[in-house]
């Protein structure tokens, strides 16, 4: 059997690695409140938006963040007016969007190389683990090469590594807003044009906060490429979530979905694995949901 593993966040967790974005939420109360505070202001906050932070960076509320700038966008006519106030609007919204976006990845990144790895004996090792395959991981840590001895060409970190200062550790939504979608649609002749450029701005905090997986995939073809000969897939920890879709569909779109083998790992409950993975219209047959702890 040629096998390619597919390794989530949720194998590191079994690990007992604190990798969780529950756990980056608590990290980044400590290391930047200010950060913390846009989070609550300006993205749609409840009691799941941990467990789904990639998806809710695309929750970004416009409105709020226009409602409070306006109090910066002074009247060219007013007795008081300064230099300053040229520019106000969008410096108010200029530190919203880039506290959300390239502030918070870079305090993503931050805390992602801080991971520990998990002492010898204080986890139960993954017997299936096969060193000799193949693997796309969507894991910033070393864990299978540090605990399991797979050798790191065999692995491929397709959003980054925590080990190399020069990887680009990547995060994202999966919310691309159409043209028509976009503020700056809204922008004519007539529009201030202090306004027109923090309209701009809040366009730019979608873009960068967008997570290109199909881009990705691009940069990683080869790899892509060379599952031809897989004949079994087993995804561990991971949700199959729907920013991460297009990656699965690539493998199957690589392998031969008429005849390879899938195991997919769950923690408790298979629901949501299973509802996930009905998307990808692979018949039923040919899919094993196991639990994690019995791979």
């Amino acid at each position: 059997m040629t096998r390619l593993f597919i390794i989530g966040n949720g194998f590191d967790l079994a690990h007992g690695i604190p990798s969780s974005y529950w756990d980056f939420g608590k990290y980044l109360e400590r290391v930047d409140p200010t950060a913390t505070r846009l989070i609550h202001e300006y993205l749609s906050v409840d009691e799941n938006f941990w467990s789904n932070f990639e998806a809710q960076l695309g929750t970004f509320d416009s409105d709020a963040v226009i409602d409070y700038a306006e109090r910066f966008l002074v009247s060219y006519g007013a007795d008081d007016w300064s230099d300053a106030d040229h520019h106000n609007f969008e410096y108010e919204i200029e530190q919203i969007v880039e506290g959300l976006s390239t502030r918070l990845r870079s305090r993503f990144a931050d805390w992602v190389r801080t991971l520990p790895m998990p002492a010898a004996g204080s986890f139960n090792p993954v017997q299936s683990i096969d060193a000799n395959a193949r693997f796309l991981s969507f894991n910033y840590t070393p864990t299978l090469q540090r605990l399991y001895g797979v050798p790191e060409p065999s692995v491929i970190h397709i959003h980054g590594q925590s080990l190399n200062i020069e990887s680009s550790i990547v995060i994202g939504h999966a919310w691309e807003p159409g043209a028509d979608e976009q503020l700056a649609s809204q922008i004519d002749e007539e529009t201030d044009v202090r306004v027109a450029g923090g309209y701009r701005l809040i366009d730019s905090y979608f873009s960068d906060t967008f997570k290109p997986t199909w881009s990705i995939i691009e940069q990683n073809s080869p790899f892509f490429t060379s599952l031809s000969d897989v004949n079994e897939i087993i995804v561990m920890g991971h949700s199959l979530s729907h920013v991460d879709a297009p990656y699965f569909e690539e493998v199957l779109k690589r392998v031969d979905r008429h005849h390879a083998r899938w195991t997919i790992s769950y923690h408790n409950d298979s629901s949501k694995e299973r509802h996930n993975f009905n998307a990808f219209h692979v018949a039923p047959d040919l899919v094993r949901f196991v639990p994690l702890k019995l791979l």
